[in-house]
This record gives structure tokens, C-alpha cells and sequence, in this order.
């Protein structure tokens, strides 16, 4: 069973605490659990799907609100990237929702999310990177990175020690999809490489990416299986990119 099951199904829902604590017990309902219930404790796995999930729901309740308000516009974005760019199953959905809706009206801060998250996954950079990717998703959604929600997606970037890289982050958003990036500029960014690089150097750093945003590598380190479709998209980018250098090297 997983950890979404156990949660649902009435088992121990969670052994952490903080923000993301206090936001997921208030998305379900209640604050405490009955370790002997029929769902079963969760594993050391199973609590950091749990964690992670709930911190991204979170993040982006706080980034919707970045301007003071969220708007109907801003609902529907969340809902279709659910539905479409994460494609997340009913109840997963319910769940995201109502986390979502209770971290945006808590007292406490983006930051404050983001720093939990960071404490326990701060060792597994590609975790880190596919926070932020998900946020510039929902942030460029509207077509607009506005500056309220760039400053809060910065303020998670110094926090996750990312800001040598968040250039590099921020240059994958074209409004294209897998497979069909095919500029040649973007293709080595999303490779993190330069057009004067040797190409074994190149190769080298694309098959370090393909084995780092590898679904499965990813979810081992505590990604949830309903968002590893987001780990997917960026494997198929990885994958794509190095096919178009590499026809073009030749």
C-alpha cells in the first residue's frame, strides 16, 4: 500500500512535525493518528513521499498568494497542471487541494516551507531542482513571470544553495514540450554544457543528468510516484537535448 493509501485508508498518517506537519494534519482533518490503525505505519520512504508532497503543495499555495490574493485564474492553472502536466489520480488531487488551500491562509511563510523541505532533502540536489522547476511551471503559466513570485522562488533557491544553477533552471521555460526543444543554445543549457565544449565532455555530463532525473533514481530519494511524471518530462528533455547536440556535432 502506498503512502497516499495508508494516509487515506486511516493508517499513521505522519511522523513529522513543523509547518508541513501542521498544514498536512489540517488538509486531512485531524492532528493525530492511531499508530495500531488499519493502514499501517508508513516506512522511512514512504514519510519523505509524504513530506514531499505536502511541501509542494504548500509552496505553491504560498506562490499563488504572492500578490496578496489568489485568483480564479491562478485556481484553474493549479487544476490543469494537475490534471495535465502532473497528471495526478482523484484523490491524489482532493489531497493536493486541500493542502494546498491550507497552507496559503497559514501564518506561516513560504520560507518556512522551504526551509523544512530543505532539511530533508537538502543532500539530494535533483529533489531540490525539481521543487523549483515546479514552481516556475506554475509561476509561467500565465505566460508572465511576475516579480512577487520570482522573489519568493529566489528566496527557496538561496535556501536549497542553488543560485549558481537558477539561470540555468530559469532558461529551460520556453513554452515548449519533450521533444520538441531543438534549439541548439537551449539544448546545451539543459545539458548545463557550452557550445565549445568537447564532446565527450558533453556526453558525459548528459549521462550524469539521465541517471540523476531517472524516474525511478528520483522516486527512490522521496519524490512520490503521482509527481513523477514531472521527473519523467525533464528526463525526456535530458534525453531529447542530447540527441539534437549530438546530430548536430556530427
Amino acid at each position: 500500500m502506498s503512502w497516499m493509501g495508508k494516509i487515506l485508508g486511516g493508517g499513521l498518517g505522519f511522523v513529522f512535525g513543523g509547518p508541513i506537519g501542521a498544514v498536512f494534519g489540517a488538509a486531512l482533518g485531524h492532528q493525530a493518528f492511531d499508530a495500531n490503525s488499519r493502514g499501517g505505519m508508513l516506512s522511512g520512504l514512504e514519510n519523505k513521499q509524504s513530506i514531499y508532497f505536502a511541501a509542494t503543495f504548500s509552496m505553491l499555495g504560498k506562490l499563488a498568494k504572492a500578490d496578496g490574493k489568489v485568483s480564479q485564474q491562478e485556481v484553474d492553472v493549479i487544476d490543469r497542471i494537475m490534471r495535465d502536466n502532473l497528471r495526478l489520480p482523484e484523490d491524489a488531487r482532493a489531497l493536493a487541494i486541500n493542502i494546498f488551500n491550507a497552507a496559503k491562509d497559514a501564518d506561516d511563510a513560504f520560507e518556512d516551507y522551504a526551509q523544512q523541505f530543505y532539511d530533508e532533502f537538502g543532500r539530494a540536489e535533483v529533489v531540490l531542482v525539481s521543487i523549483i522547476d515546479l514552481l516556475l511551471v506554475v509561476a509561467y503559466a500565465d505566460g508572465e513571470l511576475h516579480a512577487s513570485e520570482e522573489a519568493m522562488i529566489q528566496s527557496a533557491v538561496s535556501i536549497f544553495g542553488l543560485d549558481a544553477q537558477y539561470a540555468q533552471i530559469k532558461g529551460r521555460f520556453t513554452g515548449q514540450g519533450p521533444g520538441q526543444i531543438d534549439d541548439i543554445n537551449q539544448c546545451y543549457q539543459i545539458l548545463g554544457c557550452n557550445a565549445d565544449d568537447e564532446t565527450a565532455v558533453i556526453k558525459r555530463k548528459y549521462r550524469k543528468l539521465a541517471m540523476e532525473y531517472h524516474p525511478d533514481r528520483v522516486q527512490a530519494k522521496g519524490m512520490t510516484p503521482e509527481l513523477a511524471s514531472a521527473a519523467e518530462e525533464k528526463f525526456k528533455d535530458i534525453q531529447h537535448a542530447w540527441d539534437v547536440v549530438e546530430k548536430h556535432r556530427k
